[in-house]
């Protein structure tokens, strides 16, 4: 009888102290009853208000918690990139699921997801999605909401993805799916690099499925995206249309 895969779910960090505590309480609520063995990995980016240290307590008393510290901010993508090498390397992972930091992603959706990448139908890629029947925007209000809806309906048309919600940062893949981003070059580093993630999977012929969720307000703490982000992701869009991304399978690079 093999064992459940396990799953690590990563968590980037840059002056999250105030969440880091509420959101280890949601996951290991979660853990109960999971299909697996659940862990959790924070990258911190050298946050100034005390995160790591947080974290650090949680490590000291549950084996499940981890801690992978960079020392300055890298960005997004970045961090995500380097939990999914350690998520590998040292923890053996075959399921990955992406979410923020920030509580505006329901830890008690992560087991959805990870139920649709296990539920025999051949998905590589789950997405939680706020743009599908029972997903929504709780957390998004005026202007940035016209602005999600304004970078999917672009990325959707210039890209040609076949998902409602394509800035989505909510996500669980299989070890074949970030092996995929691992053999990849990156020309994104921050909220544009939802997008590319989905366009390599696209490129490469990974299933993705969607699965709805509800966008939740943010509690503590404040929002790290830009405005100067947000003219950069219709810029990098573009630019990606013409960009090689297939991955042979033989050397596994581009």
């Amino acid at each position: 009888m093999t064992s459940a895969p396990r799953t690590v779910v990563i968590l980037p960090t840059y002056n999250e102290k105030e969440n880091v505590s509420v959101i280890f309480e949601r996951l290991s609520k979660t853990r109960q009853g999971f299909p697996g063995d659940l862990h959790l990995l924070f990258v911190d980016d050298g946050s100034p208000d005390g995160t790591a240290e947080e974290v650090e307590k949680l490590v000291a008393g549950n084996d499940y918690v981890h801690l992978l510290q960079r020392g300055s901010k890298q960005g997004l993508g970045t961090a995500y990139l380097d939990g999914f090498r350690f998520g590998i390397d040292s923890l053996g992972a075959s399921v990955f699921v992406q979410m923020d930091s920030d509580l505006q992603h329901p830890p008690e959706s992560v087991k959805p997801l990870v139920e649709a990448l296990r539920s025999g139908e051949g998905a590589e890629v789950a997405i939680g999605s706020r743009y599908i029947p029972g997903g929504s925007f709780k957390g998004l209000k005026g202007s940035r909401r016209v602005v999600s809806w304004g970078a999917n309906w672009m990325a959707r048309h210039i890209l040609g993805l076949g998902v409602h919600d394509t800035t989505t940062g909510f996500k669980a893949l299989s070890r074949r799916a970030v092996e995929t981003l691992l053999a990849v070059k990156f020309h994104s580093s921050g909220f544009i690099f939802q997008v590319e993630s989905l366009y390599i999977f696209k490129r490469n012929g990974l299933r993705v499925v969607e699965i709805p969720f509800v966008f939740e307000l943010r509690e503590r703490g404040t929002s790290k995206m830009s405005d100067k982000e947000v003219w950069e992701f219709f810029r990098s869009v573009l630019a990606m249309r013409f960009r090689n991304y297939k991955v042979s399978q033989a050397t596994g690079k581009t």
